[in-house]
């Protein structure tokens, strides 16, 4: 499996504003803050309206947002999962969402080496919300009811169907 190539495809599927931002991060993560046997891998980004209301209807509870009310709905949110080399053979093949796990050994979990990164760039880490969601980072600053009702006003980027911000 390809991590790296499939991290970028759903990159691309973000908000054109937060788009290079977000991959120059992930690169940045994996080329300097993670180490030897560990990578991030985006598992999820723009989520449609329809897919947010099938997650909203899943028991037991993944999600109190229904279809417009989460920013992945506007592709200014993503979730991530740690892969691992755990044969250490150079294949990334094991998923961690541990928090505590420290699987290039340098003294910081790697879940949160992550965090502390993406936060001091400028994004709202799900793991510090009362509905604790950790592989969830979005755009600080952005409300949903905002974005929603630029996208019923059809205050979209021209050609695209993503908001105007």
């Amino acid at each position: 499996m390809d991590i790296e190539k499939i991290s970028l495809e759903r990159i691309q599927t973000l908000h054109p504003f937060i788009r290079e931002e977000v991959k120059t991060a992930y690169l940045h993560i994996n080329k300097n803050i993670l180490g030897k046997g560990i990578k991030m891998c985006i598992t999820q980004a723009l989520r449609t309206f329809k897919e947010q209301d099938e997650l909203f209807k899943k028991k037991p509870k993944v999600t109190n947002a229904k279809g417009g009310q989460s920013i992945h709905n506007f592709g200014l949110a993503f979730d991530f999962a740690l892969f691992y080399d755990r044969d250490n053979n150079g294949t990334f093949e094991s998923l961690s969402w541990s928090l505590v796990e420290d699987f290039d050994k340098d003294g910081m979990a790697d879940w949160l080496e992550v965090a502390k990164y993406l936060k001091s760039i400028g994004y709202t880490w799900g793991g510090d919300w009362k509905f604790h969601d950790a592989p969830h980072f979005e755009k600080t600053g952005y409300k949903w009811r905002d974005l929603l009702k630029k996208h019923n006003n059809k205050e979209f980027i021209t050609g695209t169907t993503y908001v105007n911000i």
